[in-house]
């Protein structure tokens, strides 16, 4: 139990200081650097290509040696990489420390992910991930308030600084994680091959379509989604509320996700069909209540997507492989993370700021009813 609280306390603090600032990059970079939305999703790329990348090599890794050392590290890189945006003078400056930022999140959050589970029952997972889920989702749902309450006073370079300045006090409850963070085994572990990483992500073709799907959609939320509804004539501190009540949405929906998670596969389609829903009204709708709608059901979603494909990729997975099994998974998610932002961007400027999201509501509504069809075969 004691270090699910002191990983739910990191995940609180780290939510809290991305909340803060992280809808308003997007709304910086195009405001203040002139970035158009191809070069907004592709600072989008740079935060999530590392994603994609690093897992694979720290799940590794998180099988070998103390897990909270990365953890740590993840957290100091986050540091440094929010202070310096603060400093960025152009679109090339925010697309390293993105990419820095990317690492950083790849460090984090994979090594609460383990520590969690290889110090918690099998069968109490769910719950324990989705506790974890709801520090974070709380500490996202408060930043943004304190995101709008400090844009009152101040600019949006001092938001960065203060957000990295909130970050660091992360240090200490993954400071006291040190002793729970031992490796379960002295086995040394060959890096995975292609072959075997496809097995892994082919072996469950509609968990991974679901996973795909989740991440890329998620991406856009986050690194497209505001400059989008900027263009909507939403001001800042109306954005940093939306994501307040974006993770209201999220923060609401884990309590339910318990019994959820049984149902497994509808679960998972039903998280979908939220989520394309929630496309559709962001394509028809440019307001602040069809905003706000559309970010509450992207944001139950979330909250179900989340716990569940956890908990499905984790089953029967022993401790002292639970990195590399976690590595492979928050790669896959890194590939959506990746690819949402950057084609979303792209399509934005060729087709219209909206246009993307029809895409995105069509393939949900189909992969939904996709994975209900093979549920009832």
């Amino acid at each position: 139990m004691k270090p699910v609280i002191l990983a739910a306390a990191c995940a609180t603090i780290v939510g809290i200081a991305y909340g803060m600032h992280s809808p308003i990059v997007p709304v910086f970079a195009k405001e203040e650097l002139g970035a158009n939305f191809s070069e907004v999703g592709v600072i989008g790329l740079a935060n999530y290509l590392p994603y994609m990348l690093v897992p694979v090599f720290g799940g590794m890794l998180l099988d070998r040696i103390n897990k909270s050392y990365m953890l740590m590290a993840g957290i100091s890189m986050n540091i440094v990489s929010i202070f310096l945006l603060s400093q960025a003078g152009s679109v090339a400056e925010v697309l390293a420390l993105r990419g820095l930022a990317g690492i950083a999140h790849a460090f984090f959050w994979p090594s609460t992910e383990v520590i969690i589970s290889t110090n918690v029952a099998p069968e109490k997972r769910v719950k324990w991930i989705s506790f974890f889920m709801a520090a974070w989702v709380g500490g996202f749902m408060t930043g943004p308030l304190i995101g709008n309450f400090v844009l009152d006073f101040f600019d949006q370079r001092t938001l960065f600084e203060l957000s990295a300045a909130a970050i660091s006090f992360a240090m200490v409850p993954a400071f006291l994680l040190v002793g729970h963070g031992k490796p379960k085994s002295a086995e040394k572990h060959r890096l995975p091959s292609l072959s075997e990483i496809k097995r892994e992500t082919m072996g469950m073709p509609d968990v991974s379509s679901v996973l795909l799907y989740y991440a890329v959609t998620f991406g856009v939320v986050l690194a497209i989604y505001p400059a989008y509804m900027k263009t909507a004539a939403i001001t800042d501190q109306q954005i940093e509320l939306l994501f307040f009540v974006f993770g209201i949405a999220r923060f609401a929906t884990l309590p339910f996700v318990q019994r959820m998670a049984s149902r497994g596969r509808p679960a998972l389609a039903l998280a979908v069909a939220l989520t394309a829903l929630g496309m559709g009204i962001s394509f028809a709708y440019t307001s602040v209540w069809s905003f706000a709608v559309a970010l509450v059901l992207v944001g139950a979603a979330t909250s179900i997507f989340y716990p569940i494909t956890f908990s499905i990729v984790t089953r029967n997975v022993p401790p002292e492989k639970m990195g590399s099994k976690l590595g492979i998974y928050e790669a896959l998610f890194g590939m959506g993370w990746t690819v949402g932002p950057i084609g979303i961007g792209l399509s934005s400027d060729a087709f219209g700021p909206a246009s993307p999201y029809l895409g995105l509501a069509v393939i949900g509504a189909m992969l939904s009813v996709a994975i209900i069809l093979k549920g009832k075969s």
